[in-house]
């Protein structure tokens, strides 16, 4: 028993140190992560996250699911803020470790298997996003915790299993928390109606505590969704479902398939060993012990299809359960080798193995987490510069990704950024967004700019490379714009407006 603890803990402190040493080389969050370092700075402030934000948009109405930013405040408790940002996802991303190696001892029993398969669980390089600070680093340990939990359930319905109930509990309990942390808890419903159709269909019994627990999630997941999102479903209906993102940029959050971007993001070794374990599991061996992680992968596919779910979501979600199923693959592997002439080299398939992984996956993974897509520490300075030079009722300029910057650094009002849902004119806005970067002509800008009350551009260098901009706008004159903040980010406030000649 010592064993596999000191081996998978091990894992998991070396995967942990070097998430948070990845973390700290880099002050800067994620552009997303601001959002919600407001919102656990609000709950400190108040015992509640704000639904009405009076900077975004200019003001306007949120709708989302709390428990991730209720957590991150309790640990804010002991540590400041910004250091629970860095600290906290890393250690929820990190314990999927020790998860992946629970559901691949559950489904082959293979100790060796389970163990690798918790190695590739912690350097899965869709998993470095190590700077942000963000919902999906709570929510994928979740709901690998409720798979494992249904495992149980499963094996303890057809063991007649008397702790059967307390498992049943446990699962009830930890599922309320994955509904309130994010809609993609749907991920798993729609899986095991997939993995209920596949038993079905290969003649597996389904006990009727199987039964009254997926009935039970689809009750608890739909009233808790329609909690929090009844006003966005009821006012804007069908574009709910695909969270009210402007159309000319529905494609950039949910891009097609790629198996090139895959392979990068999952790491070719558990890709390949993936398709081979479905595939016999499904064609081959019936294999009936990976069916739910094959329906689990099933659901997240069709989502990602339908546009539902974002692509990097998907994938990250997918490659842990390609970590999982490496064990299978591995158990396999090994059998293999037992049965050929040259069972003598399975003494080599471990270090072999490990060998691989270290190149395929480390290092990849390392290089994600350096490549991030962050704002430097200098456009955080222009944005604070604006906090502490501008009037309380400012509007600012900003892309799109940078919206989030105006409010958490600036403490002022922005145009728009990326939490589309419950806005009416959204459409309109980005339109206006994507001309007052793009456009030469300085009445268009000024009449934009009138309309939405702004007073100051940002333009970083992150815009620039975005709109291919050179140094300024190319509608700024001395007559309508100074020049209010020159560094590599420049600061401009409007000066003229349209009216009667």
């Amino acid at each position: 028993m010592k064993k596999p603890v000191v081996v998978v803990g091990g894992i998991f402190l070396t995967v942990l140190a070097i998430r948070l040493i990845l973390a700290f080389m880099i002050p800067e969050f994620t552009y997303e992560s601001y959002f919600h370092l407001r919102q656990v700075e609000h709950i400190l402030e108040t015992g509640f996250p704000f639904y009405q934000d009076q900077l975004s948009y200019g003001g306007r109405e949120l709708a989302f699911l709390p428990m991730f930013h209720y957590l991150a405040a309790l640990f804010s408790l002991l540590l400041p803020v910004p250091l629970v940002a860095k600290i906290l996802p890393n250690l929820l991303t990190a314990l999927l470790v020790p998860i992946t190696y629970l559901i691949s001892k559950k489904v082959t029993e293979h100790g060796t298997g389970s163990f690798v398969a918790a190695f590739i669980a912690g350097f899965l390089p869709i998993l470095y996003y190590t700077n942000g600070f963000v919902v999906n680093t709570l929510f994928l340990p979740l709901i690998f915790v409720v798979i494992y939990l249904y495992l149980n359930i499963e094996e303890g319905a057809k063991k007649s299993d008397p702790k059967l109930m307390r498992c049943i509990y446990i699962y009830a309990v930890i599922f309320f928390i994955l509904c309130l942390t994010s809609p993609l808890a749907a991920i798993m419903l729609i899986g095991l109606g997939i993995y209920t159709l596949l038993s079905f269909m290969e003649g597996k019994k389904i006990y009727h505590e199987e039964v009254e627990v997926i009935l039970f999630s689809i009750f608890l997941y739909v009233w808790v969704q329609f909690l929090f999102f009844k006003k966005s479903l009821l006012q804007e209906g069908v574009a709910f479902v695909w969270q009210n993102i402007p159309s000319t940029i529905i494609a950039q959050y949910f891009p097609k398939f790629s198996i090139g971007v895959a392979l990068v993001l999952v790491s070719i070794i558990p890709f390949l060993a993936g398709a081979v374990v479905v595939y016999r599991s499904l064609f081959q061996l019936k294999n009936q012990k990976s069916f739910l992680l094959i329906s689990l992968v099933l659901a997240a596919s069709i989502l990602t299809w339908l546009r539902l779910i974002r692509f990097r979501q998907s994938l990250a979600f997918f490659s842990v359960v390609l970590a999982v199923l490496f064990a299978v693959f591995y158990e396999d592997l090994e059998l293999y080798l037992q049965k050929t002439k040259v069972s003598h080299l399975q003494k080599y398939l471990l270090p072999t193995t490990i060998f691989i992984l270290l190149f395929s996956t480390v290092l990849p993974a390392i290089n994600t987490a350096r490549l991030q897509d962050l704002p430097s520490s200098e456009e955080a300075e222009a944005f604070v510069w604006i906090r502490d030079n501008t009037p309380l009722s400012t509007t600012v300029l900003a892309t799109l990704d940078e919206g989030h910057l105006v409010t958490y650094y600036g403490k002022r009002k922005n145009l728009i950024d990326d939490r589309f849902m419950l806005v009416d004119d959204v459409e309109t806005r980005f339109q206006s967004l994507t001309s007052l970067f793009t456009t030469k002509f300085r009445t268009e800008a000024i009449e934009l700019a009138g309309k939405y009350n702004l007073e100051y551009f940002v333009l970083t260098p992150s815009a620039r490379e975005k709109y291919q901009l050179k140094k300024e706008f190319p509608y700024i004159t001395r007559r309508c714009f100074d020049t209010v903040y020159q560094n590599e980010t420049a600061i401009f406030k409007l000066k003229c407006q349209l009216g009667p000649t």
